[in-house]
């Protein structure tokens, strides 16, 4: 990984229609030493580390087969666990409302003339954001191993799947 983002994706193409590209994606997992790993719904799937090598860092990934001109596309996204997601995304959102209601409130007043108290909101807002961000890169050095991994089983079911080359959307990563 180059550089960290807030959930890295990737998308592979794939030759079968969605239902039929999931149907078999699961029958190749039953069975298999991931089974317990990983549960699925439709067209999704989720998949994650054994319960006894997991860290509060540790990868969860999603993946949607969805239509597309020729076959399907699979679009898988990392992240955190959903409970450590929703954490990061409240603190997120209260360090950023702290942020932004101090750059506001120091504004006003200090157009009116008064002593503009309300910047220190900027001040812890903003080192607040810095850090967030620099755990979750953290969190992603920490556990690149771990996406490795989830990313090689994804590769193995879908083996022989793929679309043939020069399909009409190329994968992103």
């Amino acid at each position: 990984m180059d550089r960290p983002r807030i959930r890295p994706t990737f998308a592979i193409p794939l030759g079968p229609e969605p239902d039929e590209a999931m149907k078999t994606l699961r029958e190749r997992l039953e069975g298999s030493e991931h089974e317990e790993c990983s549960r699925s719904k439709g067209r999704c799937a989720d998949f994650f580390v054994k319960e006894e090598e997991r860290r509060l860092w540790s990868p969860y990934l999603s993946v949607q087969v969805e239509p597309r001109q020729e076959g399907s596309l699979l679009r898988g996204r990392y992240g955190p666990h959903p409970e450590l997601w929703t954490l990061f995304m409240f603190l997120y959102t209260v360090v950023g409302f702290l942020a932004l209601m101090g750059v506001m409130l120091g504004f006003v007043q200090w157009q009116s003339g008064m002593e503009a108290w309300g910047f220190w909101g900027a001040y812890v807002g903003f080192p607040g954001l810095v850090v967030l961000y620099t755990v979750s890169a953290t969190g992603q050095r920490l556990s690149a191993h771990q996406m490795e991994e989830l990313k090689r089983r994804i590769d193995i079911l879908v083996r022989g799947m793929e679309a043939a080359e020069g399909s009409d959307q190329s994968p992103r990563t």
